[in-house]
């Protein structure tokens, strides 16, 4: 549920596009997508708070972009700032509700404070809105993994 790679690049690519359309281009597409990118391999050479400074700037660019938001929450989470990383997903799904990337890391984040609760809703909420195959079934294990811990508890 990550964002990596070339499908998934390319999918990034696109919702840059209709974010700066949703926009009718007033921000400075360059500015928060060069923020977005540097973010990126940030992310990728494990620079956290870099991470964190360059989305925050492409976010100030562009508030809308909600694929920042989920990128910022990764760098946060490993930081080990969940509340910061759950309070950007949200935001995230604020802005695009079908995003079921940012319900999956919710989740997890979720498991990580061992909010089980929590994290069985917004798995619930990423199988009801994930449209591939393979990823419904790996949020199925998801919620099948979380609601054993539920019933140990």
């Amino acid at each position: 549920m990550k964002i990596v790679g070339q499908t998934a690049r390319t999918s990034v690519v696109l919702v840059i596009l209709i974010s700066y359309a949703l926009l009718g281009g007033r921000a400075l597409a360059q500015d928060y997508l060069d923020y977005y990118e540097q973010g990126e391999f940030a992310l990728r050479v494990a620079k956290w708070d870099r991470a964190i400074e360059l989305f925050s700037k492409s976010i100030e660019d562009n508030p809308k972009f909600f694929v920042a938001y989920h990128n910022r929450a990764i760098a946060y989470s490993k930081k080990g700032e969940y509340d910061k990383s759950i309070n950007d997903l949200k935001k995230a799904v604020e802005l695009n509700p079908d995003y079921p990337d940012a319900y999956g890391l919710m989740g997890l984040v979720y498991e990580i404070k061992k909010d089980y609760a929590s994290a069985l809703q917004v798995y619930k909420e990423a199988l009801n809105r994930e449209k591939k195959p393979g990823a419904r079934e790996s949020i199925q294990k998801y919620i099948q993994d979380v609601e054993a811990k539920l019933k140990k508890k």
